[in-house]
């Protein structure tokens, strides 16, 4: 999530061997031979973007490996042009074979294709799972007024920055990732969405410290309330993001190695974004800690079985909403090639993805107030429908008010005007 996106190198690859193949036959490939009367090799594009001019016979020719992420530029490949002006044939496969060995494994990064876009397609479906069920929360949320407070003013926003994620992740993915060409061309609206995303990405993080800056502060009184904590989380959570990624953007925006292929590529100037926001995590933490401190405290009245359970409860529901599951994908196994590197890369993309979808159910859809609120709602309509029926079916006066009950509460309402 914080710029991770090296499972896109080999959609770079087939990009820039589609572009390099065009501009290899306009520049090279549709020239005529020297004429000095000596044997040349003829010139060829291969299948590791390699454009290879007129090779005079018997002699090796070098080109230097592609600038692109996952390669060394300053190393180079050859291809050997052999006495009788043909190009070297690899004996295993009987095809001509330029050597990039020095460059990089080709062999695994081929064979790694269907796997790693196996990663895409799941982030892609989990977003978009994410997307549903928070945009169901904020209506629910706005729906009802008995849910307007601070806690859920804090949730709304941390909602919306989950969307506003989830949504430029999707479009980052399908349309750049997927997109042909678009890599190479590396347009202008490339670079923006990128740095869009970045900055959905240090906002939303923001938000689940807002999270735990507001629930701390409900169990200790000694800060801030009301409107001068929202204000506050207001700042923290879409003002000062935005500080950080024009920071980034500006920065990054003037150094040419780092502006190629839609910035796709990990820069060190990131953790200008995301050196705060893992500070933020680790003060989440002290939060936590301090939070269930307090809870076992006023729990200790309770039997210890039962407080226990509570405890356990308490925190496992703390931990999505702050995001502290992501402390543990910091550290990124160093062989890609190893099981692990491939569980490691699917519990992330999983994890990321379906992070609003658990906020929204737990926060939203298992809430308490929420579930009283959208039966008494149901049972409000049922009842209202039943009523119109009957009196439908009925001959006596339209205009006769009728009964229904609040199954929540089990009082009476004599009319629909009343509030259950």
């Amino acid at each position: 999530m914080m710029g991770n996106f090296s499972l896109f190198e080999n959609r770079i690859y087939r990009q820039y061997h589609a572009w390099s193949k065009m501009l290899c036959m306009k520049n090279v490939m549709s020239k005529p031979a020297p004429n000095d009367g000596k044997l040349y090799c003829s010139p060829r594009h291969d299948h590791f973007m390699g454009c290879w001019n007129y090779t005079e016979a018997g002699t090796r020719a070098f080109l230097p490996c592609p600038d692109i992420p996952g390669f060394a530029p300053d190393h180079s490949a050859y291809f050997d042009c052999l006495r009788n002006g043909s190009w070297y044939v690899h004996p295993t496969t009987g095809k001509e074979y330029s050597n990039y060995l020095g460059c990089r494994n080709f062999q695994n990064v081929l064979t790694d294709i269907e796997k790693n876009f196996a990663h895409v397609y799941v982030s892609v479906v989990g977003f978009c799972v994410s997307l549903i069920l928070l945009i169901c929360s904020l209506v629910i949320f706005f729906k009802f007024r008995q849910l307007r407070c601070d806690r859920i003013t804090v949730h709304k926003n941390l909602f919306v920055s989950y969307i506003i994620t989830a949504f430029c992740f999707v479009i980052y993915l399908s349309v750049v990732s997927f997109g042909d060409g678009v890599l190479m061309e590396n347009p202008v609206w490339c670079q923006v969405l990128h740095v869009i995303t970045q900055y959905a990405v240090v906002s939303n993080f923001s938000w689940m410290f807002c999270e735990g800056l507001c629930l701390h502060t409900l169990m200790m009184h000694t800060f801030i309330s009301g409107n001068s904590l929202i204000i506050v989380c207001l700042i923290i959570g879409w003002c000062v993001p935005l500080v950080l990624t024009g920071i980034y953007a500006g920065l990054r925006a003037t150094l040419t190695d780092n502006t190629k292929f839609c910035w796709l590529s990990e820069s060190s100037l990131q953790w200008i974004m995301f050196a705060p926001v893992v500070f933020s995590m680790l003060i989440n933490i002290i939060f936590v800690i301090n939070i269930m401190r307090l809870l076992v405290t006023k729990l200790k009245q309770m039997p210890e079985a039962a407080q226990t359970r509570k405890a356990v409860r308490a925190t496992g529901i703390l931990i999505p909403l702050l995001g502290l599951q992501f402390l543990v994908f910091i550290k990124r196994p160093n062989d890609k090639d190893s099981t692990l590197y491939d569980v490691y890369t699917y519990a992330v993309a999983i994890v990321v993805s379906l992070q609003g979808s658990f906020v929204s159910v737990i926060y939203c859809f298992c809430n308490h107030e929420v579930v009283t609120l959208l039966k008494r709602r149901w049972h409000q309509h049922r009842a209202m429908f039943r009523g119109k029926h009957a009196r439908t079916q009925s001959s006596t006066n339209s205009s006769t008010t009728y009964t229904f009950i609040d199954f929540v509460s089990n009082q009476p309402c004599l009319d629909k005007t009343s509030r259950c």
